[in-house]
């Protein structure tokens, strides 16, 4: 009988120790350019070294490159061998790069693989410039960038991993590559000690999904992880359709199955990636933009699953997720859609603006105030986050607006929406960059002028983007961009944002918006974006406004002010009003002086600091 294959990394040095006289293991040399490290502690701490003994990180060569971006040259790299304690640092005690190399040419002799941080796209490419004769460029690879998003789907950051575009590793100092390549080493134990844990089925998928005869790296990685030859497609095929059934729609899973065994390397692996995301789906995670930038089938397959509906009434997934009503239940508890205003046929224009909103059609949605035009974004964007994790960003020009839209979201026990604006303290704006770059957001809030903040892109640069709303879309007219200039340049971030994919569903809402100023809106979409507007038009009507105009002058304008507000406020402790002043040194003027009559007034302008924009604004819609 022969005897069972070791199950993990310990397993496999605990049986070769067993099998091999203590007098045929080589010693480890020591020279000046391999040198023994006798103290692994000295770079990482004891626990790290510890997990290198309990994982299976034995008879591999892990390796780090720092290459130089104007030459494309390496200037540092290092090689480890975990088993043996062995190390190859240049420029280390012999600074020649061609004898480097070829020490660690020599460290490699005997490993089973190649192990690195992005290893498959940089550190093999620039190895291969070095000297393409080298043996350990036929060793198998293993990439822990591209093993993350399996490991940690739910937060696919490691925290040794930065919350960056290219998914590289947190380090404690510049420019040490041995010091990078214990951090991988340390990560990959990380991922093994997850994996082993694992749904079965899902090991199953991945391990077809990722190995093959160009991929014997993972192939090895993902036998050691099952205990088990790669799986036949057949094994694979029933392994991926039992992850899919009851989270995706059923006509999906069917065209992906007939089509997933003859698709690329990149295909599978993005179908891995994509079966990683789906199974925390609809909680806080994201798949990283490294993925999306260089697997971007992985975001497609998850949108093709779960957010195009396939229209069948068999299908429980599309019945269920893409009918607006339900999702309205499902998140407010609501059993239908305001009735008016409605098109000739009875239809709600709430509802057809979320419907369409969810199939990802571009819209201008024109309803009175009053009407619930918050939802016609909010269910969309809820919704959307549900399937595929997708952020969706609100434009919308008044903080007061966005701080009650959050508050009014976590009244119904939604805590996924966020604003960022000029009253949040730092240490509030930096949790709310955090929570929108780590997948917690659903949706942000914030002004046009945000869109040129750095931070803030940056931040933006993590997430997928499902949708785009204007609030108070009316400022793109002539007169209202007056008002606010940079929602002229929310269309242009826009397309640059897209590029070179589709535009997300934009959406534009407001209550104010004359036939010039609707035709307005739909052109500067068609000529800044090349996308048409589907437009439903419920009136813009408000029989709960009234309009007055009161002559006054210059001397009796602040008594004129006082003699209104005395007349139509309810009382001292009921209702509020807003003036709206030319200037900042005016509503400082009108404050003081409505104060004198004992109004409780307060300014409030763009030149207040945080702290002390939300006080008062907390304070006014507190009552």
């Amino acid at each position: 009988m022969q005897p069972k294959p070791p199950r993990n990394i310990a397993e496999t040095m605990q049986a070769r120790e067993t099998s091999t006289p203590a007098s045929a293991i080589p010693a480890p040399q020591h020279n000046a350019a391999l040198d023994a490290v006798s103290s692994p502690s000295e770079l990482i701490d004891s626990r790290i070294a510890a997990q290198y003994r309990a994982v299976e990180l034995s008879r591999c060569l892990a390796v780090d490159l720092e290459v130089t971006k104007e030459t494309e040259r390496i200037h540092a790299f290092a090689g480890i061998r975990p088993d043996t304690g062995q190390t190859v640092v240049f420029p280390g005690k012999r600074p020649n790069f061609r004898q480097a190399i070829a020490d660690l040419e020599d460290l490699g002799e005997g490993a089973d693989f190649l192990l690195g941080h992005n290893l498959i796209k940089h550190d093999l490419r620039h190895l291969h410039a070095a000297n393409p004769h080298l043996r350990i460029l036929k060793l198998p690879m293993v990439d822990t960038l591209w093993i993350s998003p399996l490991a940690f789907p739910r937060n696919p950051y490691h925290r040794l991993v930065k919350h960056y575009k290219d998914g590289a590793l947190k380090r404690q100092s510049r420019n040490d590559p041995e010091l990078d390549a214990r951090l991988a080493l340390e990560v990959f134990s990380n991922q093994h000690e997850q994996l082993v844990e694992a749904p079965p089925d899902l090991l199953t998928a991945w391990h077809w999904l990722t190995s093959g005869p160009n991929s014997p790296g993972f192939d090895l990685f993902f036998k050691v992880l099952r205990d088990a030859e790669r799986p036949s497609s057949a094994e694979a095929m029933a392994a991926i359709r039992t992850r899919l059934n009851g989270v995706a729609c059923r006509s999906r899973i069917q065209s992906i199955a007939e089509t997933i065994a003859a698709a690329s390397a990149d295909c599978r692996w993005s179908l891995a990636y994509a079966l990683a995301w789906l199974s925390v789906a609809g909680g806080n995670s994201v798949m990283p933009p490294w993925v999306r930038h260089q697997f971007p089938e992985a975001g497609l397959l998850v949108q093709q699953l779960r957010d195009q509906s396939c229209d069948r009434q068999d299908c429980d997934w599309c019945s269920e997720h893409h009918d607006a009503r339900k999702e309205l239940k499902r998140f407010f508890g609501f059993d239908d859609f305001r009735a008016t205003p409605a098109d000739r046929g009875g239809n709600p224009y709430q509802q057809s603006i979320i419907e369409s909103s969810m199939q990802g059609k571009h819209v201008l949605g024109i309803l009175p105030t009053g009407t619930g035009k918050s939802l016609c974004y909010q269910i969309p964007a809820l919704s959307r986050y549900h399937k595929t994790g997708a952020l969706t960003v609100v434009i919308s020009p008044l903080v007061a607006l966005m701080a009650d839209q959050v508050s009014g979201l976590e009244a119904h026990g939604i805590h996924s929406c966020v604003t960022i604006n000029s009253t949040l303290s730092m240490p509030e704006r930096a949790a709310a960059l955090k929570k929108l770059r780590l997948g917690d957001a659903a949706i942000v809030l914030v002004s046009p002028e945000l869109l040129r903040s750095v931070s803030f892109r940056s931040a933006l640069a993590q997430r997928e983007i499902g949708a785009w709303v204007l609030d108070e879309a009316h400022c793109l007219s002539k007169w209202g961009h007056d008002f606010r200039p940079d929602y002229r340049y929310v269309s242009r971030y826009i397309g640059e944002r897209a590029e070179p994919g589709p535009i997300p569903s934009v959406l534009c809402l407001t209550a104010t918006a004359k036939p010039d100023v609707k035709e307005e809106i739909v052109d500067h979409f068609r000529q800044q974006l090349g996308i048409e507007m589907w437009v439903f038009d419920g009136g813009s009507r408000r029989t709960n406004l009234e309009f007055v105009v009161v002559e006054t002058s210059e001397a009796k304008k602040h008594h004129d002010i006082y003699a209104i507000l005395d007349q139509h406020l309810p009382s001292e402790t009921e209702g509020g009003a807003i003036v709206y002043c030319a200037t900042r040194k005016r509503t400082k003027q009108v404050a003081e002086f409505l104060a004198e009559r004992e109004v409780n007034a307060d300014r409030f302008h763009a030149g207040l600091k945080p702290e002390e924009k939300k006080t008062i604004q907390e304070a006014f819609i507190g009552g």
